[in-house]
């Protein structure tokens, strides 16, 4: 029973050596791999601009926001335009649902704004004497 426990410990400590240079070793790797897409003297400036201060990094949060819902705002708005094209207030040709009866009334009142233009060019009364 003790050799046995002995053996087991030896196995499991044998396995956890392996395993803990083998990560350290993938660890290194990966760290050698990914490099920064971002040149370091871009992020040291960013960083003496807007990562040294509280107030700066704030600032830096709050216009990202500002700039980032105002573009999906409108990336939203024209995907939703593009999709509902014709069917919205602004997009619809109104000139396919125009009838004969409406097509009479713009002429009356075209005829009533011209001659009522011409009353007024000749109006005498001025409704500003009090006389």
């Amino acid at each position: 029973m003790l050799f046995s426990t002995l053996a087991r410990n030896r196995t499991l400590f044998a396995r956890r050596a392996t395993l803990a240079t083998t990560s350290t070793t993938s660890q290194q790797q990966l760290r050698q791999k990914s490099s920064s897409p971002i040149p370091a003297p871009v992020l040291s400036k960013w960083y003496s601009i807007f990562g040294k201060s509280t107030i700066g990094y704030a600032t830096w949060l709050v216009g990202g926001i500002i700039v980032a819902e105002g573009l999906t705002g409108m990336l939203g708005d024209a995907f939703w335009g593009s999709v509902n094209h014709g069917r919205t207030f602004d997009t619809v040709d109104w000139s396919k649902f125009k009838t004969d009866d409406e097509e009479e009334e713009e002429e009356e009142e075209e005829e009533e704004e011209e001659e009522g233009t011409g009353d007024e060019e000749g109006d005498d009364d001025d409704d500003d004497d009090d006389e």
